[in-house]
């Protein structure tokens, strides 16, 4: 695997994740906007929007989720390929 590509996985993991992490803060946050008035001290302030604090946290959240799942991905396919090539090194008795 390159350089490059490892890259590409990692950033498009935390993207993809972090969309879906928007999607769903944003959504409990219009659903149920009781759960983030409960989280937060300030969440009966006038000035409180919970689907943007939805948003946010989906967000950011998403975001750490994807970048360790991305991680562990282009881990795992390294670590894969560094056994399969061992394996194609190992000398076989003629």
């Amino acid at each position: 695997m390159s350089v490059t590509k490892g890259f590409s996985i990692v950033i498009s993991s935390a993207l993809a994740f972090g969309v879906i992490g928007a999607v769903l803060g944003f959504t409990l946050g219009v659903m149920a906007p009781g759960y983030y008035r409960a989280v937060f001290r300030s969440g009966e302030a006038p000035n409180f929007h919970p689907p943007s604090v939805g948003f946010g946290l989906g967000f950011t959240q998403g975001i750490v989720a994807g970048l360790l799942v991305g991680v562990a991905v282009v881990f795992a396919v390294a670590w894969y390929q560094s056994r399969v090539n061992q394996r194609d090194e190992i000398p076989t008795a003629s």
